[in-house]
């Protein structure tokens, strides 16, 4: 029998992170998901609520991407408990809208230490884990944010956009070792954070977009897993944003 493949999937309690998580834990995967806030995030979803029967593990690690030490100690923990590693899916990540002018350089700071420079740590730190072959790889969760930009969201925009760089050059230098990098860009998603938006901006965003819908997390993971079994896709960045126009 073929042992279970191992991925850890950051933020993964909610949203985006625990669509990617609930596809790959049904799809057999061994699934280690990272949350930020209090252990009750954790403690709900074991294994996510009891929902992913078919898994043959999940377990939950704490991190804050904006932590230092607390990457460091996440990455120690995921090494310990995994051994090695068949794919690492970067989900976790925050926003923080506003001005760009008038933002203070402390919440710039924060969210790309949070978005880029976090996830670029923890990367590093998972890179030797990763077993060699066409099958590993790395998908990072970017934004099309980081594509096109959007106004009112400058830090943001760059903190994805940023990441996409990263993606694009950790592919040519993994691919020596038969690690494969790519991104996903997200459009619109019914995720906790837009569901702040009041209905203008959802009927706005939804004239915008050609398939005339707001995403589902779901529609992400779809992206993820063809990106997980694409074999000869490296260093690219798929858009899922239902032909967004604007």
């Amino acid at each position: 029998m073929t042992a279970a493949k191992t991925v850890v999937v950051t933020g993964a309690t909610r949203g985006i992170g625990r669509a990617i998580a609930d596809r790959l834990a049904h799809a057999g995967w061994r699934v280690i998901g990272t949350y930020r806030r209090d252990r009750g995030d954790g403690d709900r979803h074991p294994p996510l609520a009891g929902e992913i029967a078919p898994a043959p593990a999940i377990a939950f690690v704490r991190m804050d991407l904006g932590s230092d030490a607390s990457v460091g100690a996440a990455a120690r923990a995921i090494a310990a408990r995994a051994g090695r590693l068949d794919a690492i899916i970067n989900n976790a990540g925050t926003t923080d809208d506003g001005a760009f002018l008038a933002m203070e350089e402390g919440r710039v700071a924060a969210l790309l230490q949070a978005n880029l420079f976090g996830t670029i740590r923890l990367t590093r730190a998972l890179l030797p884990l990763l077993r060699g072959g066409s099958d590993a790889s790395v998908v990072n969760i970017a934004s099309l944010a980081g594509v096109a930009g959007k106004e009112g969201q400058v830090s943001y925009a760059a903190s994805k956009g940023g990441l996409i760089g990263f993606t694009k050059l950790l592919a040519r230098r993994t691919s020596r070792t038969g690690v494969r990098a790519n991104a996903v860009a997200p459009g619109f998603i019914a995720t906790e954070m837009t569901g702040m938006l009041d209905d203008d901006m959802v009927r706005h965003i939804v004239h915008g977009t050609s398939l005339r819908r707001i995403g589902e997390p779901a529609d992400v993971a779809d992206a993820v897993t063809f990106l997980l079994g694409a074999r000869y896709v490296n260093g690219t960045t798929i858009k899922v944003d239902g032909g967004f126009k604007r």
